[in-house]
């Protein structure tokens, strides 16, 4: 996967976010999803995707759906 093929991955995730969460969580996850693809271009990856795992650990049926493809970013 290159980097552009990225952009409809974060934006679905978004779009699931969005219709799926509230306020405050929503806001939380949003800027989560937008470090990972800031760093998905770069070594700092691996430490977005932990960061957004934890955040969503409790809650994971918003990110469960792309947690294959978000592994495939790694190298």
């Amino acid at each position: 996967m290159t980097e552009q093929d990225h952009g409809p991955l974060f934006e679905e995730m978004r779009s699931e976010i969005r219709k799926n969460t509230v306020g405050e969580r929503q806001e939380i996850l949003l800027a989560r999803v937008d470090q990972l693809e800031k760093s998905s271009s770069d070594h700092s990856l691996r430490h977005g995707l932990k960061a957004l795992i934890d955040e969503v650990e409790e809650e994971a049926a918003e990110i469960a759906p792309f947690l294959s493809r978000l592994s495939s970013l790694l190298p």
